[in-house]
């Protein structure tokens, strides 16, 4: 089966990832949706973040689909997907917090059109990837806070406690890039850095690698993401219950192919760049609320893949 919306299921759960290892709580303004940032919880502040991800892919008309499924043999349909997260985050003590997350993801009429070379022709068949996502555990210390910001490094390291045993109407084995969960042990490392441009302008920039596991002879690409954003905050007074703020964010994510009985999969794998608007609320001092458009601005997907045309998101913030 050839992969094609990595940006949806693989992109996804690196979402709910970031999410845990945000510190953009109800009392503070800054950072984006995807880019960590570089502080950390207070010691005993505890927070919860709930999270909905709505991603649409691109509409094929049936002869695009037949003309791809005639190049790669194979390619994965899906007409929209949604991942309802949860992060839950705590600090540990001065400069280390710690967190989890865990989402469920819910896809619109998963498919794969399969090229049959004996007759020339290409068929349907469906599948259901619906269910829990696979869990991550992380941890961030910040080892610098001084005139020139926050830096901070984090890692984590994924439980594969979500659904990966998935077959198709044919009764074939789905792989697990398109369904909720992979199956497989994963591990992540990153460095964040925040600092205050001005009294209301904040930037936050983060970089990441995910290590990839194996899983019954099959091995997702790692991947690498990076991430800028910007953000101001509207009022002067630090201290208003109400606290709006808007944000732009850009996001680099780059997958590398993902590998079967060791042999690299040329149908996956590739980069994306996304441009992310947004606003974000201080609604109280234990309440925020955050929606933002990521919207792809470059696809440079390998082989035949399934591109995305937007996304939406929005995410309620709890801290005590």
């Amino acid at each position: 089966m050839q992969i094609g919306k990595w940006l949806g299921v693989a992109g996804g759960t690196a979402l709910a990832l970031n999410a845990a290892m945000a510190d953009h709580g109800p009392g503070t303004s800054g950072g984006g949706v995807g880019t960590p940032s570089g502080e950390t919880m207070k010691p005993g502040k505890f927070s919860i973040s709930v999270r909905e991800d709505y991603t649409e892919f691109e509409d094929l008309s049936d002869g695009a689909i037949t003309r791809k499924a005639t190049r790669a043999g194979d390619i994965d349909l899906l007409d929209r997907s949604y991942l309802t997260s949860v992060a839950v985050s705590y600090g540990v003590v001065e400069n280390l917090q710690v967190g989890l997350s865990i989402g469920y993801y819910d896809a619109e009429n998963a498919r794969e059109a399969e090229f049959k070379p004996a007759t020339g022709e290409t068929e349907m068949v469906t599948f259901d990837p619906d269910g829990l996502t696979d869990m991550w555990l992380t941890a961030k210390y910040r080892f610098y806070h001084g005139p020139m910001g926050h830096l901070a490094a984090y890692g984590g390291i994924k439980l594969p406690t979500g659904k990966s045993s998935v077959y198709n109407s044919e009764g074939e084995r789905v792989e697990p890039s398109a369904t909720a969960g992979s199956g497989a042990y994963d591990g992540m490392i990153g460095l964040a850095h925040s600092r205050f441009l001005t009294k209301q302008l904040t930037l936050d920039v983060a970089a990441q690698y995910t290590i990839r596991g194996e899983h019954d002879d099959f091995r997702l690409g790692d991947r690498i993401d990076a991430g800028l954003a910007v953000a101001f905050r509207i009022m002067e007074d630090i201290e208003a219950k109400f606290q709006p703020s808007v944000f732009a964010e850009l996001n680099f994510r780059h997958l590398f192919k993902s590998e079967e009985a060791g042999e690299d999969d040329p149908n996956t794998g590739g980069s994306a760049l996304f441009i992310t608007p947004g606003v974000r609320a201080r609604l109280g001092p234990h309440a925020g609320l955050t929606i933002a458009a990521p919207i792809p601005v470059m696809q440079d997907l390998n082989g035949e893949q399934l591109e995305t045309d937007f996304k939406l998101l929005g995410e309620l913030n709890f801290e005590f």
